[in-house]
């Protein structure tokens, strides 16, 4: 069992319930002792447990300062999507369950007469969204003139969505000596300007670096060409339907698409895009976590913030636009300890920006042939198989049945006729040309030679006729 020093007693019985038997790097930083008061600037990956290691910090600065007998707010902590204040809501709130600390929310989206019916009943920790916050702050709900510790999570997520201007506010309404502890997926130059705007010497916690934070997710990497791309994507559904896999789009209409063209082929799908209100991106998200639903197909923006612990694959259906990007999105997996994939498809012509792409995210994707129709179809027969080995009780009905096939026709009609039901339920197996790493270069070389041999040849036949 873990054991904790200086820590109230109140969350090592909470932990000790938990079970939970060591620290992640991030909490093991943000829990050392120099650290113990300060403001930190942390870079860490979602599903690290990093909500557990500010909720240990701030509580060992004073769990007693937290609890007001005045219901003054003494701890705010701000996340960019209703989704992950939910989940650091629900994780605080066990660590917290054998205290009298009051937790609630501010979130929008949700009834603003309820938060605030509930917070003018007392609240000593608040989780909201920076909009939502700033509304009750204009309300009158509540003020920040008594905080203690303030907690910006996943800060870029938050400049990203255009909160900058309300966590401008937060920061200048609450007490200049508050303690803030701002955590990040990775440290860009824009938070590096803003932690030494709202920070006060603070120490810079590297839980994970970009080569190190992926330690938990392979890359793959296929060359296939534009058209070919979500032809590729069907088969590998297909060939992996027993995964549970979120599709990253570059906009709305893309989602709307690709979605449409999965439903088609038979699948199981769900969406997250902007396009979806809170009511329909919740029913979404639980179809994924109940395990109704495999398949998710999401933009970069709509994603954020979830919190899928059974997520095994993560398919990029269009290049990131940056290094960060990628990263964001193959964090969604590789979580709680679990092995995660990240599937690249990349064009001849994309192959320079693929490269610039991951040489910034300091990851090795391994190239590879894409799956053949031969390998799709080994594994059709292994999964009938893997049917059959299974043992199952058969009813009298199912047993009189096979009897009276057997009497009638022959094992291997029988076999064939199983093998042509099983198959006949799966989607097609789409053509995919598939390139090596070398090939792609070839192409791209003659593309060049091409392009030099036109602007050759151009020249001389575009001169204007000389008047006689």
């Amino acid at each position: 069992m873990l054991k904790l020093k200086n820590i109230p007693e109140e969350l090592q019985s909470a932990i000790d319930e938990k079970g939970y038997d060591k620290l992640t790097s991030v909490q093991s930083l943000v829990l050392d002792p120099s650290n113990s008061g300060k403001d930190l600037l942390v870079s860490s990956q979602t599903g690290s447990g990093k909500t557990l290691a500010y909720g240990l910090s701030i509580s060992c600065d004073g769990l007693k300062e937290i609890i007001d007998e005045d219901n003054k707010l003494k701890t705010l902590i701000v996340t960019p999507t209703r989704e992950l204040a939910l989940q650091v809501f629900n994780e605080l709130a066990w660590l917290f369950s054998k205290t009298s600390i009051t937790i609630t929310t501010a979130i929008g989206g949700m009834d603003i007469k309820k938060e605030r019916k509930s917070i003018f009943k007392g609240v000593d920790l608040l989780i909201g969204t920076p909009g939502r916050i700033n509304d009750h702050i204009r309300r009158k709900t509540f003020d920040l003139n008594h905080l203690k510790s303030l907690v910006l999570d996943e800060a870029d997520e938050m400049l990203d969505l255009g909160f900058k201007q309300d966590l401008d506010i937060i920061v200048n309404q609450s007490p200049k000596d508050k303690r803030i502890l701002m955590f990040s997926a990775t440290i860009p130059k824009k938070i590096l300007v803003l932690a030494s705007k709202y920070q006060t010497n603070a120490v810079r916690v590297e839980a994970t670096s970009l080569g190190k934070a992926h330690t938990d997710i392979s890359y793959e990497t296929y060359l296939i060409k534009k058209h070919d791309i979500e032809n590729a994507i069907f088969n590998f559904l297909r060939f992996h339907d027993d995964k549970t896999i979120i599709i990253f789009c570059s906009t709305r209409n893309s989602v709307t698409h690709i979605s449409s063209r999965i439903l088609n082929r038979g699948f199981s799908v769900v969406s997250l895009s902007g396009a979806l209100n809170q009511s329909e991106r919740f029913k979404a998200l639980q179809s994924i976590k109940n395990g109704r639903c495999k398949i998710c197909v999401a933009t970069d923006v709509a994603a954020r913030g979830i919190d899928l612990v059974n997520l095994d694959i993560v398919i990029h259906a269009e290049l990131p636009q940056n290094s960060e990007i990628l990263i964001h999105r193959s964090g969604r997996t590789g979580r709680a300890g679990n092995k995660g994939r990240s599937i690249l498809f990349c064009s001849p012509r994309e192959k320079r920006r693929y490269e610039s792409l991951v040489h910034s995210a300091k990851v090795r994707p391994v190239i590879s042939k894409f799956l053949s129709q031969e390998e799709i179809e080994r594994k059709d027969n292994e999964k009938i198989i893997n049917h059959l080995s299974k043992s199952k009780k058969k009813s009298s009905g199912e047993l009189k049945l096979a009897n009276e096939l057997l009497t009638q026709f022959s094992s291997q009609d029988i076999a064939v006729a199983l093998i042509e039901s099983f198959k006949g339920k799966l989607p097609p197996i789409e053509e995919v040309e598939s390139f090596s790493e070398e090939k792609v270069n070839l192409i791209n070389s003659d593309r060049k030679k091409k392009k030099r041999g036109e602007k050759r040849t151009r020249g001389p036949s575009s001169r204007k006729k000389q008047r006689p």
